[in-house]
């Protein structure tokens, strides 16, 4: 039979808990990292007109917007400048 005092029963509780908040934080770190949505092509398009914004298939300057039909040009963005 293995003898434990409190204090070692104590610290291989909190010990444990420890392991299981750091592994928690770790695995909710990587969720975070993995989803993390930008636009990494920077073709980004918002329709005057209707107020929409979206991305089209192709790399494109001018484009038509989806909803309404309008000629939509892209707009630069200012931090890749």
């Amino acid at each position: 039979m293995i003898l434990l005092s409190y204090a070692d029963a104590f610290f291989l509780y909190l010990l444990g808990w420890l392991l299981v908040l750091a592994l928690l934080t770790w695995r909710a770190h990587l969720r975070r990292k993995k989803h993390y949505w930008r636009v990494s092509t920077g073709n980004l398009f918002h329709c005057d007109k209707c107020h929409h914004t979206f991305v089209p298939q192709e790399q494109l300057n001018l484009c038509r917007c989806p909803r309404c039909n309008a000629v939509c040009i892209r707009k630069r963005r200012r931090d890749s400048e």
